[in-house]
């Protein structure tokens, strides 16, 4: 297990809701968030008890920049993430078709955070991770993503393409986010289970990857506009694709 902080009162509140026993290990809250009734309301009122640290600790352990609000959680990272057979069990109960979003490679947390965030909001089943070469749920993911972590399925998964080629088998269509894509987001009928692939942030989804792919999917934008930024391009494949599975 790794050290992962969580800082901030919304992210504390978020990961309190979720039903995972032992996600928190530990909390620390400045003398200032001491006196706030409504952080110490919600330690109480689930059992948690905390530290008291100074500020200058508290910016050490969350980093400088970071807005902690004199909250930070120590979170033990492996009840973060859900098993495939989980989430493949949560996708079969859903009453609409559904999508898993998988990164590929994807190196900046803040994508990785807005992506997670988006998809949550749009109603996707859960989210793909490779566990190599790809950034993982760090406290920058957890904080970009406003708490989303915590109310998706995440999934930790050995090798892309395999991944890919199990779950066509298990009825998904697979659809590779791609500025050169011959398939158009405005046309596309996203009527069966399927897989969104993002790629990475400078050199996109790796050939054999496409080449896995049943569609190369793109988004028709201004001439002007080289692309949209992955976190983004998610976005708005999401949105389209929610107007026609949720109702």
């Amino acid at each position: 297990m790794t050290n992962l902080y969580l800082y901030g009162r919304n992210s504390l509140a978020e990961a309190l809701k979720v039903e995972k026993p032992g996600l928190i290990e530990r909390v620390f809250l400045t003398p200032a968030a001491e006196a706030d009734g409504k952080v110490i309301g919600l330690l109480q009122k689930n059992g948690i008890k905390h530290e008291r640290i100074t500020p200058e600790e508290m910016g050490s352990m969350t980093g400088r920049e970071a807005t902690h609000q004199g909250v930070c959680a120590e979170l033990n990272d492996r009840r973060i993430y859900t098993s495939m057979e989980e989430a493949l069990q949560k996708a079969k109960k859903s009453s609409k078709q559904p999508l898993f979003v998988l990164l590929d490679e994807l190196q900046d947390p803040h994508n990785v955070g807005a992506i997670i965030r988006s998809a949550l909001a749009f109603g996707a089943t859960g989210i793909l991770m490779p566990e190599h070469d790809q950034v993982q749920v760090t406290s920058t993911v957890i904080k970009t993503s406003a708490g989303a972590v915590f109310s998706l399925p995440i999934v930790q998964i050995t090798n892309v393409n395999t991944t890919l080629r199990n779950l066509k088998e298990k009825g998904y269509w697979t659809y590779a986010l791609d500025g050169e894509g011959e398939t158009k987001l405005k046309t596309a009928e996203f009527d069966t289970p399927m897989v969104l692939v993002i790629g990475n942030e400078g050199e996109g989804i790796r050939p054999k990857t496409l080449e896995v792919c049943d569609f190369r999917l793109s988004i028709d934008i201004d001439p002007r506009c080289e692309s949209l930024n992955a976190s983004n391009a998610v976005a708005v494949t999401l949105y389209e694709w929610n107007k026609q599975n949720v109702h």
